[in-house]
């Protein structure tokens, strides 16, 4: 998973009855004031927690009740230490978000949201929510966006041989079951930190599943790449996981999200979308360039023309060589009879022609065929696989470099 390297930060700890007292009691000023936790040099206090907690309360559907928003502080604070991690390292790089972005990301969540334009912030304010408290998030998110785009131009590269073997594993895997999932990723940033990670997202599991919006603890909450993309990872197949992630995905019903999943830097709950089979094909629409050597047998045509004709198939099959080959013996034995009988799709052709052809290797005279119209010797020239099943390259690459990140 693309991290920027953890800047150190000391934590004072949420004080409780300080919180608490925030959330129940009209708490001295000097109080919310408190620091929370230092990163750097940066102070976050204990009035930007109770602020991001309401705003996450008021956009994730949890209740606004005490126990709530006490269960999310820890995950909050963790966040916001994050933030100023990103905006320190923004800085250090010399990334800045104008207003303008600002405004277009709300648009972006009012759409979304099928809210009226210009509606989120005044949500806000009915609920006693600072403004700023949402313009910081998301510039911290706008921030974290450009980083990685800039990591990604100078150390990644796809190239047309990754996005080919790519294609060809996607043709390996058909009839094989992909998923549409979904992903929160919460980074551990050394071993002390597992437990405490660990912990918190279980609590975030729990109040998905007690009916807190996935999409806003995405928002919120997910360290990952994908997290400026809701979390979306799209379909991947079996090929794309690990055995640990496969061994979990395929206990879930399609809605459900998994319990925290130990990976490479953290822990991940993952979100099923749905599932289905990843179809190849159909090998009815194949298209084939067939050529043909027709030995005509007039109606009427006794066991021994039929026989004779079989024999004289037999040598002809032994002896024909190619494509070419076959289009000269055809006009030979009746040029009334075209030898190349152009492009087809395997689904047009009549039955019996059909059962010979799709198991024909190319450029193979096959057995002969009795037909109505004589004793047909068949040849495939050329198979064209259809590839509308694939993706197109584009998709890939983007794929690609979403998993060299991860």
């Amino acid at each position: 998973m693309l991290r920027l390297n953890r800047l150190k930060y000391g934590v004072r700890g949420l004080v409780a009855a300080v919180f608490i007292s925030a959330l129940t009691t009209a708490a001295p000023a000097q109080e919310i004031q408190r620091i929370a936790a230092v990163v750097n040099d940066d102070a976050v206090s204990f009035f930007d927690v109770f602020e991001r907690v309401k705003l996450v309360v008021a956009t994730s559907g949890l209740d606004e009740t005490t126990e709530v928003m006490q269960r999310i502080t820890p995950q909050v604070l963790r966040a916001l230490i994050n933030e100023h991690l990103r905006f320190q390292e923004g800085k250090r790089r010399n990334i800045t978000i104008d207003e303008e972005e600002i405004d277009q990301a709300i648009v972006d969540i009012e759409r979304g949201n099928n809210m009226p334009v210009g509606s989120f912030l005044g949500f806000l304010e009915q609920r006693n929510i600072s403004t700023e408290t949402l313009k910081t998030r998301l510039r911290s998110e706008l921030i974290w966006t450009k980083l990685v785009s800039r990591r990604l131009r100078r150390e990644v590269s796809i190239s047309d041989e990754d996005i080919d073997e790519a294609l060809e594993q996607i043709r390996e895997n058909f009839g094989k079951p992909e998923y549409l999932l979904s992903e929160i990723f919460m980074s551990v940033d050394s071993i002390g930190e597992d437990k405490r990670v660990r912990n918190d997202a279980a609590e975030l599991v729990g109040l998905i599943r007690g009916g807190a919006d996935f999409d806003s603890m995405v928002d919120q909450f997910s360290q990952g790449v994908t997290a400026n993309k809701g979390g979306g990872v799209g379909w991947v197949s079996v090929a794309q996981l690990s055995l640990r992630i496969i061994s979990v995905i395929e206990t879930l019903e399609v809605g459900q999200i998994s319990e925290p999943i130990a990976t490479g830097g953290g822990y991940l709950i993952v979100l099923l979308r749905d599932r289905r089979q990843l179809l190849g094909p159909d090998p009815g629409e194949v298209r084939l360039d067939v050529k043909q050597i027709l030995l005509t047998l007039p109606e009427g045509s006794t066991g021994e023309d039929i026989d004779a004709a079989m024999a004289l198939a037999g040598v002809i099959r032994e002896t024909v060589s190619g494509c070419d080959d076959m289009v000269s013996v055809a006009a030979e034995t009746d040029p009334s009879v075209p030898g190349d009988l152009g492009v087809m799709r395997l689904n047009q052709t009549p039955d019996d022609i059909r059962a010979v052809l799709s198991d024909l290797p190319l450029l193979t005279v096959s057995q002969p065929v009795r037909t109505a119209r004589g004793i047909h010797l068949l040849m495939i020239c050329n198979k064209i696989q259809p590839d509308s099943t694939l993706p197109n390259r584009e998709p890939i690459r983007s794929s690609l470099l979403l998993r060299l990140t991860d």
